[in-house]
């Protein structure tokens, strides 16, 4: 049996009858077929199966005819059943159906220097990015952060600063390394040179009681405003022994102080009875990148 008919006829008639062992002829025949048909991909690289025993070699043309079978029949559908991946009885032709078109955002680019934001911004987290800002300090402020951000940043990095501290009585922040930073105290009260361990108010003339304090020395000194309000700008420096001014509200440890060898610069302002100081100090000398965060400010 060599022509297409007789194969034909062959298997037909054993689909028919429904036999548990394959013609030993058909199978020859379809095997040959196989074996004798160049069977190569696209990308051509060969997949021919590899020899097989007589036993084997039925096996495989019964699996042949049942998966040919089987798929004739997933690909035809049972009636009434909607054919997987295609519609069923009562839907919608494909061919009738709007293409769905879905749309994603192209990435933002990461800019260096992030621009001010327009309005007041509740200060919080860890980091600060330009914009203007109220902090949680009492006397209540805003302040406005620009340039200070870019102290010292690197290449390709979003620039920002780091809040150390944010409280009604003490707010720290610092930027870059060697870092700039800028703190701000309330003065409720102070340590009693005359007595140790015991506490005083604040004298009216707060800038002049710390210019006399031992071991500090004032480089210079000058009027001026801060928030529109009359203060006094202090620069100074500390010898080899840490100086400890008074403690700060809310704050059980540390106090309001200045390390050994510190080169700074305070400002003095009485904002509304209450006595605020303002210290600026840079690691590597750069102090008046601070001066317009200072200038920003503005007591409400």
């Amino acid at each position: 049996m060599n022509d297409d008919r007789s194969l034909e006829r062959a298997a037909r008639s054993w689909l028919e009858d429904g036999p548990t062992q394959a013609p030993d002829r058909a199978v020859e025949a379809a095997l040959l077929r196989i074996e004798t048909t160049p069977q190569e991909r696209d990308l051509r690289i060969p997949w021919r199966l590899p020899k097989m025993t007589t036993p084997a070699r039925v096996a495989t043309a019964t699996v042949i005819g049942v998966l040919a079978v089987g798929g004739a029949f997933l690909f035809l559908g049972r009636p009434g059943q909607a054919v997987v991946g295609g519609p069923g009885p009562s839907t919608t032709p494909a061919s009738a159906v709007a293409p769905t078109v879905v749309q994603t955002a192209s990435p933002t680019p990461l800019a260096t220097v992030a621009q001010p934001s327009p309005s007041p911004s509740i200060l919080a987290g860890d980091v600060v990015y330009p914009g203007t800002y109220v902090p949680k300090f009492d006397p209540p402020m805003t302040f406005t952060i620009d340039k200070e951000v870019e102290h010292n940043c690197a290449p390709g990095f979003r620039c920002r600063g780091s809040i150390n501290v944010n409280l009604p009585g003490w707010l720290d922040i610092e930027f870059g390394q060697p870092k700039i930073e800028a703190m701000i105290f309330r003065l409720d009260q102070l340590n009693d040179p005359a007595r140790p361990g015991r506490l005083i108010d604040p004298p009216a003339d707060l800038a002049a009681w710390i210019a006399s304090r031992p071991g500090l020395t004032v480089t210079a000194q000058k009027a001026v405003t801060v928030g529109g309000l009359a203060a006094t700008q202090l620069d100074v420096r500390t010898g080899n022994k840490d100086i400890g001014f008074g403690p700060i509200p809310g704050v059980t440890d540390p106090g309001f102080g200045l390390p050994p060898n510190w080169v700074g610069r305070l400002y003095v302002v009485p904002v509304h009875g209450r006595q605020v100081v303002i210290s600026l100090h840079a690691e590597d000398g750069s102090i008046d990148e601070l001066q317009p965060l200072v200038d920003s400010i503005v007591w409400r």
